[in-house]
């Protein structure tokens, strides 16, 4: 059954590939969220929430540097996760304390409480980004500045509910070698698959430049439970533009279980296939601009889709931590051709995000619309609801009964 299948998803995204992207898309602010708005602003404290989540009538967990400071500074918040088992979201909220991982409602973003973070110790940032896998299990790393100098570290829960273990830990005194001595590790993080075929990523740091920090660390396990790491660096040539050190580091998402999409310092977003210890570049998509870092993919009608945040120390008018939606579908096409919008739920102009850090994830996907959460640093979180028009060739294949092959798994899609 299974080569049967795998012949007629070769079939399909052959036809994918030849057809025209999507013709259309609406991107909305998910009013359900952030008390209506479709955005849970830094401090804002929403009916419902957890008591012990405010201070003085405010939020602890979503801050930044321009108000309320004595009770979160700002710069403390870039990773969160959707976890597809119960619907929620998890927030990275680093700071003193034993509550730090917060659980906030997908639907609402109302404050739940949090995940236990017993023994959660060690790194730069003892915590810093966050995914979670098919199954529901929990993956969170911390920041490694150097990992010759202290240990990067994958912590796992099995569920929401569940005390951490150490996944995955390397570099530092004592421990096992990192994947790539010298680096910097855990400013991006993502997550595909489910038990012994879960995969995680990570990327490098631009400083220092060393051979190989132009990739990402890959872990892989046998069990779901302890991994074991890879340093894949990245090759490219003409007529692609070069990959320089880091280029991982501030946006990195799975598109399959062997290909991997990011972005840092350079305008495209640059697709990699992974074969054996290194990975090549096949594609790379302009987008709007250097500042759209963070990113997340999914398949939405059978429509390859990246979604991005603009994260960056601006704050005049249009900056707005605005996200941006592109058809991946064909890269040659124009930008324009290619883009399936732009939003944001922001009032005014953004709270300067000095590390131009954050996330991006697609949450629930149903039919041709989903649900897509956006963090630019300081400047809390924006629910939006993505409505996918797409080309009638792919509509006849849903038609036929055939689209489902091609969206079996929610990564799973041909990016031509």
């Amino acid at each position: 059954m299974k080569s049967h299948q795998a012949g007629l998803v070769a079939a399909c995204a052959a036809i994918l590939c030849a057809a025209s992207p999507a013709i259309g898309a609406t991107l909305t602010a998910k009013t359900s969220f952030g008390g209506g708005d479709g955005w849970r602003a830094p401090f804002e404290v929403l009916s419902g929430d957890t008591p012990a989540s405010a201070s003085s009538g405010n939020y602890r967990f979503l801050g930044n540097a321009v108000t309320n400071t004595a009770i979160n500074p700002g710069n403390t918040e870039r990773g969160f996760a959707y976890n597809p088992t119960s619907g929620n979201l998890l927030l990275v909220s680093r700071g003193t304390g034993t509550d730090r991982i917060r659980i906030l409602d997908g639907q609402t973003g109302v404050d739940k409480g949090s995940l236990d973070l017993t023994g959660i110790t060690g790194g730069t940032f003892a915590m810093n980004m966050i995914g979670v896998a098919d199954d529901g299990a929990i993956y969170m790393a911390n920041l490694a500045g150097n990992v010759n100098d202290g240990p990067f570290k994958i912590y796992r829960w099995a569920n929401e509910a569940a005390v951490p273990t150490v996944a995955y830990i390397g570099g530092g005194a004592g421990n096992p070698a990192p994947p790539l001595a010298g680096t910097r590790l855990g400013d991006s993080f993502d997550v595909i698959g489910s038990g012994a075929n879960t995969r995680l990523v990570a990327g490098y740091g631009s400083t220092p430049s060393i051979a190989g920090s132009n990739g990402f660390a890959l872990f892989d396990t046998d069990d779901g439970a302890t991994f074991m790491a890879a340093s894949i660096p990245v090759t490219s040539s003409a007529p692609f533009t070069a990959i320089p050190s880091g280029e991982f580091r501030l946006g990195i998402s799975f598109v399959d279980s062997d290909t991997i999409v990011g972005k840092s310092s350079i305008n495209p977003a640059t697709v990699v296939d992974i074969s054996g210890a290194t990975a090549a570049v096949s594609a790379q998509h302009t987008t709007d601009g250097i500042t759209l870092r963070p990113m997340d993919f999914a398949v939405v009608a059978g429509i390859p889709v990246m979604a991005m945040v603009e994260a960056t120390t601006g704050t005049t008018d249009p900056v707005r931590s605005r996200i941006f939606v592109y058809d991946m579908t064909n890269p040659a096409l124009p930008l324009a051709d290619r883009k399936l919008g732009q939003a944001s739920a922001l009032p005014g102009p953004q709270a300067t995000n000095a590390n131009s850090v954050g996330q991006v994830k697609f949450g629930a996907i149903v039919g041709n619309t989903a649900t897509i959460y956006a963090m630019s640093t300081n400047n809390g979180i924006q629910a939006f609801e993505l409505t996918v028009i797409p080309e009638p060739t792919t509509l006849a294949l849903a038609g036929a009964g055939l689209l489902g092959l091609v969206t079996i798994a929610r990564r799973r899609a041909i990016v031509c």
